[in-house]
């Protein structure tokens, strides 16, 4: 990761908080910090495109899945199933 210097003036109270808090440098609490913000950030962008672009008005995302067999299912498990069931039962027991 390429690495940038910032010289900057933060609130006192919360930066000595955050670093009773987390007890680590402060490059690390700023890219915890940026990394915090850039997510928020992110999900603000997702949550407006969906408000603008709703997924059910959209012709290519709004379709009707096709119908299959009903579930619960209460016929026999095949039995290739069964085997791959046992082989995996006994890899993780070992």
């Amino acid at each position: 990761m390429s690495r940038a210097r910032i010289s900057t003036t933060v609130d006192r109270d919360r930066l000595e908080a955050c670093r009773r808090l987390l007890a680590t440098s402060d490059s690390k609490l700023f890219d915890r910090a940026l990394s915090a913000l850039l997510d928020a950030l992110e999900g603000e962008r997702e949550r407006l495109a969906l408000r603008t672009m709703p997924y059910h008005e959209d012709a290519d995302l709004a379709w009707e899945a096709p119908t299959a067999a009903g579930l619960p299912y209460d016929g026999e498990v095949p039995e290739d199933v069964r085997r791959l069931a046992a082989v995996r039962r006994r890899r993780t027991r070992a």
